[in-house]
């Protein structure tokens, strides 16, 4: 896995960083405390380690924001 993120699953960071080891539980912490994350394949959450870290969002990672490179700077 990417160190950029805290590993999933019932025995990983994300488990101990929010003291719950169902996806249903980690994920309800998550948002109960606004922490972004999406969910993987298999449905556990996969948060970023910025998140954790309080560090803001890269421009390109902003919601909305996504082009296109096959459209290059013309779009």
């Amino acid at each position: 896995m990417d160190p950029k993120f805290l590993t999933p699953g019932q025995h990983g960071q994300v488990a101990d960083y929010t003291g719950a080891h169902t996806k249903a539980g980690q994920t309800r912490v998550l948002i109960r405390n606004g922490i972004r994350h999406t969910l993987n394949a298999a449905g556990w959450p996969v948060v970023t380690w910025s998140a954790v870290e309080g560090q803001p969002a890269k421009k390109d990672d902003a919601p909305g924001e996504w082009r296109s490179r096959a459209l290059g700077e013309a779009a």
